[in-house]
């Protein structure tokens, strides 16, 4: 099986998932002012729509979720997002996923960007995001 193989039965898979919107947004210092919090997110390119699986944190003992819950780096009602690993899910700030078609939940990625990656035969299959739901539905300072 070569990697595109895999990617086409990846694909096939997240088909069936849920409509994602992915906005990339660059920083603005506000300028003037002494401290370096205050900033404003201006949105960066065009929105980028895939198809991907939404899962909840998985709180069985002993599996990287209950690790992560433990560390205190994802939290209960924190979702996992899965799609195609080509699919691009970093910028220069925060980088924000609204579900569904029109979007009805607006998520942040955590840790700015930081996703796992799953690759095979050379070439990226699919990627793991962690994400936290926005109360509110965007950053502050957005």
């Amino acid at each position: 099986m070569t990697v595109n193989e895999l990617r086409t039965d990846i694909e096939e898979v997240l088909a069936y998932g849920n409509q994602l919107r992915f906005k990339f947004y660059s920083l603005s210092y506000v300028s003037g002012n002494d401290y370096d919090d205050n900033v404003t997110y201006l949105q960066s390119g065009a929105d980028l729509w895939v198809s991907g699986l939404i899962q909840p944190i998985d709180k069985k003992p002993f599996g990287t979720d209950a690790t992560l819950l433990e560390q205190g780096k994802v939290k209960v009602d924190d979702k996992k997002v899965y799609v195609l690993g080509t699919t691009q899910t970093s910028g220069l700030a925060p980088v924000k996923i609204g579900i569904g078609s029109p979007v009805t939940g607006e998520y942040e990625i955590l840790n700015q960007g930081q996703t796992v990656q799953w690759d095979a035969y050379g070439g990226a299959v699919y990627k793991k995001i962690y994400a936290r739901f926005l109360t509110n539905g965007s950053f502050i300072g957005e």
